[in-house]
């Protein structure tokens, strides 16, 4: 009797932890928490994590991530275990004192300055963000041609969620669930190598920590976000944009 040998699991590869069901791999991240509805990575969660590459982008990853821990310190003890402070719609629901007592954390611990350097052009560009809170008054909405030029090329690369800035992107919203205690791995998951993340995508253990760093992101999302017709953050930064970057149809004329 001929019985159909089974192949063997892999033990590598990006796909290593996943499960396979039916022609469908599932993240390990899923295994845990049940089932996702899974929202527009473009439209929707990188307008909302767009703040983390404006930061990296005037410093580094590795600043971004003092950022991560020292908002999640600030916000462990929050009794809102519906955010994660990793949205910037997040930022519409704290209050101005909240916002000056995080202020006085980061000077106290020397980032308040490279911080705020940070975000004042894209502020400029997008006014109403909720983070203009950590200025000192309402942006006036200037626009830096050349910043815009800039900003729009470091969307272009992002809208791939699994390049390397969108990766690192992500792993800020990641790390910062480390530190407030509610993100919790298995060990011998790629997630448990978290500090890979610093080599993507130069090796197959670093693709692997990326995949799952995206597919925590995306239940992150899909859990916390408010849905795109109700996000007045998406919505008005999608507008903006537009305005921005108007269509130009002039090319039309007479045709």
């Amino acid at each position: 009797m001929n019985r159909r040998k089974r192949a063997p699991a892999a033990k590598g590869g990006v796909l290593k932890d996943y499960k396979k069901v039916g022609a469908t791999f599932v993240p390990p991240i899923v295994h845990q928490i049940g089932s996702l509805d899974f929202i527009s990575w473009t439209s929707q969660t990188l307008p909302e994590l767009i703040w983390w590459d404006v930061v990296m982008d005037r410093s580094s990853p590795r600043f971004a991530a003092r950022i991560a821990e020292e908002f999640a310190k600030h916000f462990k003890n929050a009794q809102d275990p519906e955010r994660w402070w990793v949205f910037i719609s997040d930022y519409a629901h704290v209050s101005q004192d909240d916002i000056d007592r995080l202020k006085e954390q980061m000077a106290g611990a020397g980032m308040l300055t490279l911080f705020l350097e940070s975000l004042a052009e894209f502020l400029n560009l997008y006014p109403e963000c909720p983070m203009w809170k950590f200025l000192e008054h309402r942006p006036m909405g200037t626009v830096d041609i050349s910043y815009l030029s800039h900003f729009e090329s470091r969307m272009e690369e992002l809208e791939n969620k699994r390049s390397r800035n969108g990766v690192l992107v992500q792993a800020q919203a990641v790390y910062m669930g480390f530190v407030l205690g509610r993100l919790h791995v298995k060990r011998g998951l790629a997630l448990a190598d978290f500090p890979e993340v610093e080599r993507y995508p130069t090796t197959d253990r670093s693709k692997q920590v990326g995949a799952s760093i995206c597919a925590t992101v995306n239940m992150l999302a899909g859990r916390g976000l408010p849905k795109y017709a109700e996000d007045v953050w998406v919505q008005y930064f999608w507008q903006r944009s537009l305005e921005l970057h108007p269509l130009n149809f002039g090319g039309l004329v007479g045709q």
